[in-house]
C-alpha cells in the first residue's frame, strides 16, 4: 500500500530523490529541508521542525472533540480564499507518514466537506503517540543536517533553544512563524498517507 502510494502521486505530490522508508535518513532530510526552503522560503527553523514533527505525529495533538475540530475547520474555511500550498497534498517530513492537505480543495468541491473532514477524524484517531525522548534524538540529528545546509537561517539559534526548551518538557507541538503565517498564509489539514490514497487521491489529480 505504502509503495503504491507513493507512485500513484508521482505527478500530483512532491517526491524526494529517494522514496520516505529508506534507509538514507540523511538524504530524504536533505530532500525535504530542500524542497520546504524552495517553496516556503520564509520558512524559521520552527517551521522546519513543525513539518517533520507532523509527519511523526500527525494530528494527533489536536482535539479529540470532533463537534469543536468541525467548528474550527469551517471558521478556517471562511479565511480560505484560493490555494495556499505549491500543491494541493505535500508530504511531511523525510517519511512522508502524513500530508498537507490544502482546504481549498473543499472550496473548489474537489472534496466535499463531509469526506474530508471524515478523513481528518481518521487521522486523529490513526495518530501515532509520541515518544518524546526518541523524537528529540531524531530532531536533533535532523536539525544538524539543516544547519548544515542553511547555516545562516534567521534566528536559528533562538528557535533551536525554544525547541530544546520545549522537548526538555516533554510537549513536542510549536506553531508555524509569524513569519510563515504572514507570507505564506498556510490553510491545510493533516492527513494520514493512505487514507488520503483511498479518499482523496483521485479527486485531485491534474490541480
Amino acid at each position: 500500500m505504502r509503495v503504491y502510494f507513493f507512485i500513484a502521486l508521482v505527478a500530483t505530490l512532491w517526491l524526494p530523490g529517494r522514496m520516505a522508508g529508506q534507509d538514507d535518513f540523511e538524504t530524504e532530510v536533505r530532500w525535504a529541508v530542500r524542497w520546504q526552503m524552495q517553496n516556503y522560503p520564509k520558512s524559521r527553523l520552527t517551521d522546519l521542525y513543525k513539518n517533520f514533527f507532523q509527519d511523526k505525529f500527525g494530528p494527533g495533538h489536536l482535539l479529540k472533540d470532533t463537534a469543536a475540530a468541525g467548528r474550527y475547520l469551517r471558521e478556517e474555511l471562511t479565511q480560505v480564499r484560493g490555494k495556499s500550498q505549491v500543491q494541493m497534498a505535500e508530504k511531511t517530513g523525510w517519511e512522508g507518514r502524513f500530508l498537507r492537505v490544502d482546504l481549498s480543495i473543499i472550496k473548489l468541491k474537489m472534496v466535499s466537506y463531509s469526506d474530508f473532514f471524515a478523513a481528518f477524524v481518521s487521522s486523529i484517531s490513526d495518530a501515532p503517540q509520541p515518544d518524546i525522548e526518541s523524537w528529540r534524538d531524531e530532531w536533533k540529528e535532523i536539525e544538524k543536517i539543516i544547519h548544515t545546509l542553511y547555516p545562516r537561517l534567521l534566528y536559528f539559534e533562538d528557535d533551536s533553544k525554544a525547541i530544546d526548551k520545549l522537548l526538555s518538557n516533554g510537549e513536542y507541538v510549536v506553531h508555524h512563524s509569524e513569519t510563515y503565517i504572514k507570507y505564506h498564509n498556510p490553510h491545510y489539514r493533516l492527513i494520514e498517507a493512505s487514507i488520503f490514497e483511498e479518499l482523496m487521491r483521485d479527486a485531485i489529480i491534474g490541480y
